[in-house]
């Protein structure tokens, strides 16, 4: 008798159509915005709220490169002087690239690593 049992080829079955197993992902937060903004404004970092208004927008836009206009971050009471400096800020840590096309809106480009 060379045929296995029934409980081993069934394992063995089994195990062929498993799913495969998935990779390791980053930990990852959901934050509402709310929530960003008062934190914000509690710990006085505006500047942090433009970089989560960033992976907002990326997010909500589904691709990596868009437009960020001043009038959205003023909704959440960031100045677009502090909206330009978190910019240059988050550039310089090689965290996203910005276009900056004279008179218009900055076209920025998450940095995906």
């Amino acid at each position: 008798m060379d045929e296995e049992p029934w409980h081993v080829r069934r394992l063995r079955e089994l195990e062929a159509a498993a799913p495969a197993r998935r990779k390791k992902v980053e930990p990852f937060v959901k934050v509402p915005l709310w929530w960003a903004k008062q934190m914000t404004a509690a710990t006085k970092t505006k500047k942090a709220l433009v970089g989560i208004v960033l992976l907002h927008t990326a997010w909500k836009a589904g691709r990596q490169t868009f437009p960020l206009p001043n009038g959205r971050l003023a909704k959440l009471g960031v100045s677009r002087w502090a909206k330009n400096r978190a910019l240059r800020d988050l550039e310089r840590a090689g965290l996203i690239v910005v276009e900056r096309p004279e008179h218009k809106t900055p076209i920025v480009t998450m940095v995906v690593l």
